[in-house]
């Protein structure tokens, strides 16, 4: 008796960092909490980045954003992939 055996599994890339960069533009979009910044382009993204109003982090991330924006102070993100409008999802940043 042949057996098959099937697998699933799920294929990621490691996450990426953009180039150090001031945010620009930080805002939130609608009443979901989608929320948006620009950096340089990177990788899958164009200058736009996206953060989820779900990520468990999202005040965080959203405060770090605000702060350095303000500030006119570089910041790194760490994203994961692209949304098919090609603007990296946001898994993180910090002050370089």
């Amino acid at each position: 008796m042949t057996m098959l055996l099937l697998s699933a599994f799920k294929v990621s890339a490691e996450p990426m960092t953009t180039p150090t960069a001031v945010p620009k533009n930080l805002h939130v979009y609608d009443l979901q909490g989608n929320t948006y910044v620009d950096l340089k382009a990177h990788g899958c993204s164009n200058t736009r980045y996206y953060l989820s109003p779900t990520h468990p982090k999202y005040d965080a991330i959203t405060s770090i954003l605000l702060t350095a924006q303000t500030a006119s102070k570089p910041v790194i993100i760490r994203y994961e992939g692209c949304n098919p409008q090609n603007q990296g999802n946001i898994i993180g940043v910090y002050l370089p």
